[in-house]
């Protein structure tokens, strides 16, 4: 399956396959790619798309280090649209109160998703 994510507002394409295959997950933590089921249904997991802070593309990375790991808001590199944020230092539970959420995430309604699946 081939995935991109492309900003809503400029359609500017800021996932890739390559960079997304390892790194989506949902609030649990559980890969998005390789693995799709998860008893959670909170809001928080329709709402948001969580980032593995150990695969992060580049332009994340270095927005993150300006803010030296805290808190904030992550835009989108083309356009400057708001698109996620990350808060390190408060590590929010889910919903259920099972999980941390990942500290990195991107707003669905603020993305388009274009999933390809090869035969």
């Amino acid at each position: 399956m081939e995935l991109t994510i492309k900003c809503k507002t400029c359609r500017h394409i800021i996932f890739n396959n390559a960079e997304c295959s390892s790194s989506l997950l949902n609030a649990h933590g559980i890969n998005l790619i390789n693995n799709s089921t998860d008893t959670c249904a909170t809001i928080v997991d329709q709402k948001l798309l969580f980032i593995d802070e150990e695969h992060l593309p580049m332009w994340i990375v270095t927005r993150i280090s300006s803010e030296h790991w805290s808190k904030g808001k992550l835009n989108c590199y083309q356009c400057n649209a708001r698109i996620g944020a990350f808060d390190f230092i408060s590590g929010t539970k889910c919903q259920c109160e099972q999980n941390v959420l990942p500290p990195v995430h991107i707003i669905n309604s603020k993305v388009d998703f274009t999933r390809i699946t090869k035969n």
